[in-house]
């Protein structure tokens, strides 16, 4: 009876151990089981996380004080990255001289706005790269878009009945050329606190400080896809880029109607699409150097948007022989939309996004660099980097800090 006893007594005592050790791992380390809970890195109070492979960094303060974080905490990367992209791949690669760069970046430049600045004068002074380098990192994928003169993303959003009442669920595939997307490895996603800003997130290459894809904590989000096959390919070189414009916007913007009035006062440096979603709708701004128009979704609760003007009033044909399937990629997400209408979540988002064009989607194998998929009613953000980092959940509101918390 003593050792029927005792054994019934150890088997208690173990259970538990074994119960206090789960609650210790899960308060230690997240129900995320610790990918973006505990910095891997501090600077300055800058913090860098990870999700996954994914770099999160939480940047505080004014924007000199962020861009020291910025370069403090990604010093190594970022000096990888410009020797890999900027001296092997641009210039050695494929034939691209430095002055030339320099001189397209430096043009740039000197028409950011001046917060834009002091972040990247931060990023110089802890990077250990001088600050005509962290210029040029700046216009990475604008100098991409120079050689290859074509995107082909695409992005989807859902409401209304398309998620069965639940909130709008956004995604959006960002693609390069082929031989760009082997740098997905050094992909980040940056929050900005500035002190007296509105706190915004962009997804972004160490060096860069602008986006082609960006939220707000008010839930304001954009995503741009290039739009030179029905606006022309034409640089207007005497305009502020419209990434760092919009990427401003969400600093200075609180609302979407806000966000709007600075889009339709815009004139556009180049021709972009650019999609624009909060917790309630979503529109797509076709914007060439002449002129912009909004359109809504192509039915209520549905807006699908790839790389060609869609708006009647263009009076544009629709490219059906483009190389880069533009409008057989728009059907395709249209129809998959309407496949899962009245049932779509972050998760069925990511499993139409993951769908490639050969099996009706409009995702690229091998030119697809990431992935995001948003909710901005709840500032969750979802990425994935093909090949590299399969979906991964950000809660942003973990690195968002607002006016009023900051120390």
């Amino acid at each position: 009876m003593k050792i029927n006893r005792l054994k019934v007594y150890w088997k208690q005592i173990i259970g538990i151990l074994l119960a206090s050790l789960l609650i210790v791992f899960i308060i230690g380390y997240g129900l995320n089981l610790g990918k973006d809970v505990r910095p891997q890195r501090e600077f300055e109070g800058g913090k860098l996380y990870k999700a996954g492979n994914i770099g999160v960094l939480q940047l505080s303060g004014s924007y000199k004080e962020m861009g020291r974080q910025y370069g403090g905490l990604l010093k190594d990367e970022i000096q990888e990255f410009y020797t890999i992209v900027v001296d092997e791949h641009y210039i050695k690669d494929k034939g691209l001289k430095y002055e030339e760069i320099k001189g397209f970046s430096e043009a740039v430049y000197t028409r950011y706005p001046e917060k834009f600045k002091a972040l990247m004068s931060g990023i110089n002074e802890t990077s250990g790269l001088p600050l005509e380098k962290i210029v040029i990192l700046d216009q990475v994928l604008g100098i991409q878009f120079i050689i290859a003169q074509q995107g082909e993303c695409s992005a989807v959003a859902t409401w209304g009945e398309y998620t069965g009442g639940k909130p709008l669920v956004l995604g959006r595939n960002l693609d390069l050329a082929v031989d760009f997307k082997e740098f997905s490895r050094f992909l980040n996603v940056v929050v900005y606190n500035p002190v007296d800003d509105i706190p915004t997130v962009v997804v972004c290459y160490p060096g860069e400080i602008t986006s082609f894809t960006g939220m707000n904590a008010n839930g304001v989000f954009f995503e741009i896809n290039e739009g030179a096959k029905s606006g022309g390919n034409i640089i207007n070189e005497d305009r502020l880029m419209l990434p760092v414009e919009l990427v401003r916007f969400l600093t200075d913007y609180s609302d979407f109607n806000e966000f709007d009035a600075a889009m339709n006062t815009t004139r556009s440096n180049y021709a972009f699409i650019v999609q624009v979603a909060d917790k309630d709708a979503a529109y797509s701004y076709e914007a060439s150097v002449l002129d912009i128009k909004r359109r809504s979704g192509q039915e209520p609760g549905l807006l699908v948007a790839t790389n060609d003007f869609v708006n009647p009033a263009w009076g544009l044909t629709p490219p059906l022989y483009a190389e880069d399937k533009s409008v057989q990629r728009r059907d395709n997400l249209l129809g998959l939309a309407n496949t899962y209408k009245g049932k779509i979540t972050p998760d069925t988002m990511m499993q139409i996004m993951d769908t490639p064009f050969e099996e009706g989607g409009a995702t690229w194998t091998t030119r697809t660099v990431y992935q995001v998929v948003v909710e901005p009613a709840n500032n969750k953000l979802w990425m994935k980097t093909r090949g590299i980092q399969d979906w991964v959940e950000i809660d942003l509101n973990k690195y968002f800090i607002r006016q009023g918390d900051h120390t």
